[in-house]
């Protein structure tokens, strides 16, 4: 690593770390004010007041480090320009995008860093941080002579499965013990037509073979003609195993909930057997799995957006460039969750929308970056 490079780096470093330590400090006095009443009248110790800080402190990762980073290196770029460093710099041959190259480097090994927390360490804080909550709930109720409900149930699951056509509702699902109550399962042709509907009162399932078996106990199996919805016959019976029925029901589970809380390897798994149409509230799910591939890649927006007003303007004070270059960040977050909206209402393709606004980024910096280099 040459000289350069290093002072570079060491410049940065510093200021990342105090921006980071300040964002960090500013979310954990947030959640102290918000969330110390409630700990206290739930009786909850300090240390379980901290775990609860440390699990928000990595819920809050995918703001912060990108803020950090967006702050650090408009402000030592914007130093380097306004004490002629930059100029001493350039006059020696050293183009921007060499000059800059270790930026980018830690740009690239943040967005790493990110794409593997927004993956796994992210959602599992955030289930972590609904489970203490709950527990300390839990444990006031029962100080105060209460009851608790019992847990390894989900009740109200609605899943759809585009890819095979079919919508299941379950009234109560019961994947450890491998039961069901009060099952129906919608089935449509590929023009979206209703041609059958299966209910039964209960419902076993286990993995054969690597496939899953659906067992449905005292229903019915209604059939319709689809051109005109007429029901064609509904004969009832104590026991149906339809062959074509192997959801799985873990991932039923996960429709149950917030797509937001859900892992990569979860979300994977939901859309593989859901399939990736965007219809509906499959919609979320879809845009969750897309805005984890492309989320990281603002590490990198952050760096292009912030050298083309870090290096112009003269002797001009770094704080300039910060609130400008700031602004524009804001418009890019703003621009991310107008896309998030619509996607996961399915009006826009999610995939589109969690790509738009890297590329609208992309386009409007990389002529600038090469006005600057």
């Amino acid at each position: 690593m040459r000289l350069l490079d290093r002072y570079l780096l060491t410049e940065w470093a510093k200021v990342f770390a105090l921006c980071l330590l300040a964002l960090g400090g500013i979310l954990a006095l947030s959640v102290l004010y918000n969330s110390v009443p409630d700990f206290l009248r739930w009786d909850s110790d300090v240390l379980t007041v901290a775990e609860y800080l440390v699990l928000r402190l990595l819920g809050g990762l995918h703001l912060i480090v990108p803020i950090s980073l967006l702050l650090s290196v408009i402000y030592v770029l914007g130093s380097f320009n306004r004490s002629s460093e930059l100029a001493a710099i350039r006059a020696a041959g050293v183009g921007m995008w060499r000059l800059t190259a270790p930026l980018w480097a830690v740009g690239a090994i943040l967005a790493a860093g990110l794409a593997v927390a927004g993956a796994t360490l992210v959602p599992d804080a955030m289930e972590a941080e609904r489970e203490l909550i709950e527990r300390e709930q839990f444990r006031a109720l029962r100080a105060q002579g209460g009851s608790a409900a019992t847990g390894g149930q989900t009740e109200f699951v609605s899943f759809e499965n585009a890819r095979a056509g079919r919508l299941w509702l379950i009234a109560r699902l019961g994947v450890t013990a491998g039961q069901a109550f009060e099952v129906t399962v919608h089935c449509f042709d590929p023009s979206g037509r209703e041609v059958r509907t299966v209910t039964a009162r209960f419902a076993e399932f286990r993995k054969v073979a690597g496939r899953w078996r659906w067992t449905l106990r005292d229903g019915r199996d209604l059939r319709f003609d689809p051109s005109t919805g007429s029901l064609l016959a509904q004969p009832g019976f104590a026991v149906l195993v339809p062959e074509e029925f192997d959801e799985d029901p873990e991932v039923m589970v996960l429709a149950a909930k917030e797509p937001d809380r859900l892992s990569f390897r979860q979300v994977s798994r939901y859309v593989d057997q859901a399939g990736d149409r965007g219809t509906g509230r499959q919609s979320a799910y879809v845009m969750r799995y897309h805005s984890i591939l492309s989320a990281p890649v603002v590490c990198l927006v952050v760096i292009a957006v912030a050298i083309p007003f870090s290096v112009t303007g003269g002797r001009v004070s770094p704080m300039i460039g910060v609130a400008k270059t700031f602004g524009l960040f804001l418009g890019f977050y703003l621009l991310s969750s107008l896309c998030r909206a619509y996607g996961e209402s399915g009006s826009i393709p999610p995939v589109l929308a969690a790509w738009l606004p890297v590329a609208a980024v992309a386009v409007w910096a990389f002529p600038r970056l090469r006005s600057v280099d």
